[in-house]
Order: structure tokens, then C-alpha cells, then sequence
């Protein structure tokens, strides 16, 4: 045995397998300040690819369905831009939102071009997206929707989320803010707004009303009648005719395809207190918080003649009407958002409002329907003069005009044929009388506007640019 001392062997430290070594004391070699600093660049780096470049690079020649703003209408934008409406109805269409044709019958995708120039741009981008697009609102609505709407959107849609604006606006800047609604969306909504200002124009002078409340005025006005003593109807004329004329004519003698059950009936009222009470009120007598702004007041429902003999108040032309609308009035389309057979029970129930069937609590009963009869003198009419089969959607022609197209959505009971004095005495209805004057209104709405525009020095395309709106096909 070795005198030579021996050394104790070596133990790893605790935690350290046999025969590792510990590392060295490391330190953090991107600071805090290197990481904000290199946050920072990657956030303008992205804000310079996805913004600023487009906006100062990418300038596509005006689409041919751009049309510039008027004076009025740029003073609505800057309002429409500076109170942050943006934020809920974004600037531009979105085909792939689910929302898209909730409220248009045709929605149109936005096209590059379609916001040339100053006047739209940089475009108003949405983010939060709770409002529907409001790119192509224009020509929807008559401007007395849009002032009841804007003084307070429950009066017109009874489940809408979005604020009042009575406190934010004078009756001087939500003028302005309606005729940038109703001309933003190019000349496809120039034409649709000026369908919906002659058939403003056709409505009223019929049924003798004076035109509605600017502004906001309705709000402490009464509610607007009609004045049927200046009125003069032609001789061995059905007095309906001209409201005939905005309802296709394969409706005029529809019934009910629902039973009257009290189901349906039930039905029927929930979705009219949840749809119509705005306007027509919850009495159905045309006196809702709405009506006030209103030229042509809200339909009454509570007469008990109007339910069953009425010669435009068939359960056709209520579905027909329901389904898309009355333009020149602020009955607006619920075909996008309301189920064909809820369009029909509500059709149903309307025709028991004049029993009463309004009031609390109660659930109307089969008993309280009011079956409608086609009268003598409508069906007499009928055969003599705007007669069934004369449907001018039965037409093979294709129609390519778009003024024409335009007075075929508005007035679709018109056929070619048809030419009659309106219930005023001196205005003629055909729709060679509505394409006329509907693009007489065009052709106002946009000159005035170009003229404007160049009196602004914004850089304007050829006067080529100044044509006809493209034509969409099907629109009629």
C-alpha cells in the first residue's frame, strides 16, 4: 500500500450531471431599446408598403362609372370624415362581407378608378364594420329617410345600433352630409338618385302632397297630409293607377299564398312591431316617431275599406311593395333582410290592423282578417288599359339604355304601351316620360357637379368622361 496521499475524487455541484461543467454567466444581448427601436421600423416599414405607397403611386385612370363630387357634397365628406362615420360604414365595397346586399338590391363590387381624384381620396377606409357599406348607398333612400335616419335611426329601423345625431348636426350640415350620401357612389348612384327624385316628383304632385321638411325641421313639425282638392283626376280613370304603376304588374291580382292561421298572424305582428312601428307606428295609423319627416306621409293601415277594397292594396301589392320598395317614398326594400314567407305574414297581419289587433297582449285571430276583393272598377281597368299580359317584363328586347332602365325599376307596372294622366290633372306618366325626365335630372346632378369640381382646380379627366352611365344588365 502507496504512503503517497490520495486525492479525493471530484463531485459534481448539485444539479450538474457527472462530468459536465458549468457555463459561464450569460447576459441579454438586444435591449430594450434595440427592441422598440426594431418594432418601430417593422411598424413603418408596413405602414410604408400597405399605405403611403399605394396612396402616392397607385393612380388608376377614372372607371367609367366615376363621377366627381359637387361643393355641397364635399362639405358632407369632410363631416362624414371628421365625426368618424367611417369607422362603422366603410368607404368602399366588400363582396366578401356576409353584409353586402343586406340593404341593395344590387350591390356592385368597387372597381379601380371609381374614387379618382381628390374629391374621394384617400378613400374612407372602415375598420369596425358594424354599419353596412355605404359605397352605394346613393339613389337607396329619398332625402327625407335619410334626415329622419340621421335625426334618429330607430325612427327608421327599430333595430338599429347606430347614435343619434339630432345634437351633432344643423339642419345646414346634415343637408350637406345627405347629398354626399346620395352622390358618393358614382354614376350608377347619380342615376339611381335621379330615379328616386322623379319618382319623389311623380308621388307627390298624384297624391297632393307638399314636399317634406329640410333638414332636421321635421322633428318639431307636424305631420305632413295631403291636399286631395288640388287634385284632378281623369274621367273614367282608375284612381290607383299611377301608385299601379310602381308595383309589377304580375302582383296587382296575387293572393296570399300563406294560410291565415293565428301562427302566421302572430308572426306577422312581431316582425312588424320590430320593422315598421318607426314609420307606420304602433297603431299602424302612419303616425310613428318617423313620419314627421315624411312627404308622403306613412301608409295608414286601420281602414277597413282600404283592407278590403282598396284598388292598390291587394296582398300583392303590399308583398310587391314589402319586397322592394316604393321609390319617392321612404317605404324601402326588405328583401334582403326579411324571409319570403315573413313578407307574406306580414301581409297577413296587416289586413287585421283594422280590427284592432295592435293592441296589447293580444294575439290576432283568423276571425280579425280582412279578405281583399279586386273591385269592379280596378278589373274593368285591367281590361281596358293596363291589362296583364302586357307585363313588360314578359318583353324579349333587351334594353340597353340605362335611363330607360332606371324607369323600368321605378315604375315596372308600366309597359311601353302605357300613357296616362297622373291624378293631378296635368302630369303625364309612360316610361318614355320617366326615362326623359330622369335623365334631364342626371344630367343636372352631374354637370353642376363637374362644373363645380373644375371651379375647385381638382384635375379633371376629359369631357369624354362626361357619358351616360354604364348600363347594368338585368337592372330593369
Amino acid at each position: 500500500m502507496s504512503d503517497e496521499p490520495q486525492t479525493p475524487p471530484v463531485t459534481p455541484g448539485p444539479g450538474i450531471p457527472r462530468g459536465w461543467a458549468r457555463h459561464p454567466p450569460e447576459r441579454m444581448l438586444i435591449t430594450p431599446l434595440v427592441a422598440g427601436l426594431g418594432g418601430l421600423i417593422a411598424f413603418f416599414v408596413v405602414v410604408f408598403i400597405v399605405v403611403w405607397l399605394p396612396i402616392h403611386t397607385f393612380d388608376p385612370p377614372p372607371s367609367n362609372d366615376w363621377a366627381p363630387l359637387s361643393n355641397q357634397a364635399v362639405k358632407g365628406r369632410n363631416l362624414f370624415a371628421s365625426n368618424g362615420c367611417y369607422v362603422c360604414h366603410s368607404g368602399y365595397s366588400r363582396p366578401q362581407d356576409v353584409r353586402y346586399a343586406i340593404y341593395f338590391l344590387y350591390p356592385k363590387a368597387s372597381q379601380p378608378g371609381d374614387f379618382y381624384g381628390s374629391d374621394q381620396s384617400p378613400n374612407l377606409l372602415g375598420t369596425e364594420r358594424t354599419g353596412p357599406d355605404l359605397s352605394q348607398e346613393s339613389g337607396w333612400h329619398p332625402d327625407d329617410w335619410q334626415s329622419a335616419h340621421f335625426y334618429d335611426p330607430r325612427f327608421m329601423d327599430p333595430l338599429s345600433l347606430m347614435p343619434t345625431m339630432k345634437s351633432l348636426f344643423s339642419d345646414k350640415q346634415v343637408e350637406q352630409l345627405i347629398t354626399y350620401v346620395e352622390t358618393r357612389s358614382g354614376k350608377s348612384g347619380l342615376l339611381r338618385y335621379a330615379g328616386q327624385l322623379y319618382s319623389k316628383h311623380i308621388v307627390l304632385a298624384n297624391q297632393g302632397f307638399p314636399p317634406p321638411y329640410t333638414g332636421f325641421q321635421g322633428a318639431h313639425k307636424p305631420i305632413l297630409e295631403g291636399n286631395d282638392k288640388i287634385l284632378k283626376p281623369p274621367k273614367n280613370q282608375l284612381e290607383e293607377a299611377p301608385n299601379l304603376a310602381q308595383i309589377d304588374r304580375s302582383y296587382w291580382l296575387a293572393g296570399d299564398p300563406l294560410p291565415v292561421t293565428e301562427g302566421n298572424l302572430l308572426r306577422g305582428k312581431e316582425v312588424f312591431l320590430e320593422r315598421c312601428v318607426g314609420c307606420h307606428g304602433d297603431q299602424g295609423d302612419g303616425k310613428g316617431p318617423g313620419a314627421k319627416f315624411l312627404s308622403p306621409s306613412p301608409a295608414d293601415f286601420t281602414d277597413k275599406d282600404d283592407a278590403c277594397c282598396g284598388g292598390d292594396t291587394g296582398p300583392g301589392d303590399f308583398y310587391y311593395r314589402i319586397l322592394r320598395g316604393w321609390p319617392g317614398t321612404a317605404m324601402e326594400n326588405f328583401g334582403d333582410r326579411l324571409s319570403v314567407n315573413d313578407i307574406w305574414r306580414v301581409v297577413l297581419f296587416v289586413k287585421t290592423i283594422p280590427n284592432k289587433t295592435l293592441r296589447k297582449n293580444y294575439v290576432a285571430q283568423p276571425k280579425d282578417y280582412i279578405a281583399w276583393q279586386p273591385s269592379p272598377e280596378l278589373l274593368a281597368w285591367l281590361k281596358t288599359r293596363q291589362q296583364l299580359k302586357n307585363n313588360a317584363a314578359f318583353s324579349k328586347t333587351e334594353v340597353t339604355d340605362p335611363f330607360m332602365q332606371e324607369a323600368m325599376r321605378v315604375m315596372p307596372g308600366l309597359s311601353p304601351a302605357d300613357s296616362f294622366l297622373i291624378n293631378d290633372g296635368k302630369t303625364r306618366l309612360s316610361l318614355r316620360d320617366a326615362a326623359d325626365g330622369i335623365k334631364t335630372i342626371y344630367n343636372d346632378l352631374l354637370n353642376r357637379a363637374w362644373d363645380e369640381a373644375r371651379g375647385r382646380g381638382n384635375k379633371l379627366p376629359s369631357e369624354a368622361q362626361k357619358a351616360i352611365p354604364p348600363t347594368v344588365p338585368g337592372q330593369q
